[in-house]
């Protein structure tokens, strides 16, 4: 069983898919993902940092198509590189790990990664501004200001969404594009755990 779960920043889809992973005895990627696909392709994991869930098209730089090092001894990148290309990097190992074990993905567009397998749980999870913006002013141990944290939810989203419909021609966060929609606000983060659980249970 495979479960890839979106999310809204500060909506505690992080917390959620760890919980979950805990519980089900599954393995857990999030930001995991990037250091294995640079550690399988040789690349710097810094290019695959600067491409998380963004959509330019290649790295600006007057090094352009030429290879040169970049943090960290034999460790060899290229400037120019698609963000296509480190898309479909990451996206192998995406389908290794999850031909591998039963797993939970975070994000980077793991539901439509592994469209083709049956036994994947697709979940968004959403919450509502309020809520979003004092779960990241917690994150920061209270040294957020309430503005900083509007314009995370924002900016983040913003960039998650583009990532997203720029590589599946889906919409990020629209119910068609996932098998359910939870807001933490209603259910709580316990509360969307013990729900997956049991669709977990119903689908296998």
């Amino acid at each position: 069983m495979i479960i890839t779960i979106g999310r809204q920043l500060g909506s505690g889809g992080r917390e959620i898919g760890k919980k979950l992973s805990e519980a089900l005895n599954m393995a857990y990627y999030d930001k995991e993902l990037i250091e294995i696909a640079a550690k399988e392709s040789g690349m710097s994991r810094k290019l695959f940092e600067e491409a998380d869930e963004c959509t330019r098209k290649a790295f600006p730089g007057s090094f352009f198509g030429t290879r040169f090092p970049l943090f960290g001894e034999g460790t060899m990148a290229y400037s120019g590189l698609s963000n296509e290309l480190l898309f479909k990097i990451q996206s192998d190992v995406i389908r290794k790990l999850a031909d591998v074990q039963p797993c939970v993905f975070i994000g980077r567009c793991a539901d439509y990664v592994l469209r083709d397998r049956k036994d994947c749980l697709n979940v968004f999870v959403s919450a509502n501004d309020e809520d979003r913006i004092n779960r990241i002013i917690s994150y920061g141990n209270g040294e957020i200001p309430v503005e900083k944290a509007r314009y995370l939810i924002e900016n983040v989203d913003k960039k998650r969404a583009a990532f997203y419909n720029y590589y599946t021609n889906k919409t990020w966060g629209k119910a068609s594009s996932y098998h359910i929609c939870l807001n933490s606000s209603v259910f709580g983060v316990d509360g969307i755990v013990a729900l997956l659980e049991e669709m977990r249970k119903i689908i296998m």
